[in-house]
């Protein structure tokens, strides 16, 4: 077999479900299988799959083994030259895996390619690509000091050398985006399972760099990622982020106790001042709402949003407050996620089969689910 593609999912049934259906194209006419691990989910995903997809491998844990060592036991089950390890909470356009194996083909240094990660309304993620996240680099991305000292190491976080449509070597890349070739993975031990949330793919990056191998951001790979549920930035995810950078720090550099003593009462003070504002739930007026699919859909939608009108074809004019909802049945992903970054405002997705719509109006906003 040639491919892998490995989700992973803890109570988020619905975005998988959304990305199972994007990766029917993905992967037809091609050497592949998906394996979707289940961390002990709560909310009925198993009863909600069964016999929904004959042609993925669904692994039902009895415990919930965290990010790390759910992937690794994935992978012991994977039976492709290539793995795709993607989040639950992404979308993917058809070409997705040619554009990955033709880069791959011309670079057999890689390690780990990464793409472009766009959010729920078609703005660049710059997690996309990333620097090595030594204590200052990370201190500067953590308390935005890196906007200050505009200057290394503190502006390092998001590997400013490319600018988003640049392909190039990066040193890290997200766990939520990685192809990888599944010796390459197993070779460097896999996702280390020390790390209790957050790091593994940091890590994981650069055991293999230290291997010899190359990791790339390549631009034309491109993914919808939502993200919102992972960008919830409070003072356990602030702690544990910094806790992490040192986790990785003592694990690959030569550690140096006088610098982390200082950095960390630095930090904590820094947490002590810092007062997080709870984030108000924003209020959003769309413009115009328009359905952008089959006409035998449109009355199920005008039922959630009276005011919507209805075409069937890509809009030519696309404001920042309007909402497009995109029938999933009539368009390719590749031609949304085209629109979307050429067009950013606010859209939602429309997946017929499940009668489900997804979206975010926001980059921090939790993606939305409605059932119409």
């Amino acid at each position: 077999m040639k491919y892998s593609i490995v989700i992973l999912n803890y109570n988020v049934k619905h975005f998988v479900d959304a990305c199972l259906q994007s990766l029917q194209d993905t992967i037809a006419g091609k050497d592949a299988e998906i394996i979707v691990a289940d961390n002990a989910s709560t909310d009925g995903s198993r009863s909600f799959f069964k016999n929904k997809y004959p042609n993925v491998k669904f692994l039902w844990f009895e415990q919930n083994y965290g990010f790390a060592k759910a992937y690794n036991k994935a992978v012991a089950h994977a039976q492709g030259k290539y793995l795709l390890i993607l989040n639950p909470d992404t979308l993917v356009s058809e070409n997705l895996l040619d554009k990955l194996q033709n880069f791959a083909d011309n670079h057999p240094d890689f390690g780990i390619i990464g793409g472009k990660m766009i959010d729920g309304t078609g703005n660049f993620l710059p997690e996309s690509k990333r620097g090595i996240p030594t204590p200052l680099t990370a201190l500067g991305k953590l308390t935005k000091l890196s906007k200050i000292l505009n200057f290394k190491p503190f502006n390092q976080y998001y590997a400013p050398h490319l600018t988003p449509d640049q392909s190039g070597e990066v040193p890290i890349l997200t766990g939520a985006f990685m192809f990888i070739k599944r010796k390459t993975y197993i070779d460097a031990g896999g996702f280390d399972e020390r790390y209790f949330m957050y790091g593994e793919d940091i890590d994981l990056s650069y055991t293999i760099l230290q291997s010899g191998k190359k990791n790339y951001y390549l631009s034309k790979a491109k993914i919808i990622h939502f993200k919102g549920e992972s960008s919830q930035k409070d003072k356990a995810y602030l702690t544990n982020f910094f806790n992490t950078t040192f986790q990785f720090y003592r694990k690959h550099f030569r550690s140096f106790p006088p610098q982390e003593f200082l950095m960390k009462i630095f930090f904590k003070i820094w947490l002590l001042l810092h007062k997080k504002k709870k984030k108000k739930k924003m209020k959003i007026s769309y413009n115009s709402i328009c359905f952008a699919g089959q006409k035998k859909h449109f009355a199920l939608i005008k039922k959630h949003f009276p005011q919507a009108t209805h075409i069937d074809r890509i809009p030519n004019d696309i404001k920042p407050k309007n909402l497009i909802i995109f029938d999933t049945s009539l368009f390719k992903f590749s031609q949304i996620i085209e629109t979307m970054e050429n067009n950013p405002a606010y859209y939602r997705f429309y997946f017929p089969t499940s009668k489900t719509l997804l979206g975010s109006d926001y980059k921090d906003q939790i993606g939305s689910i409605l059932q119409v």
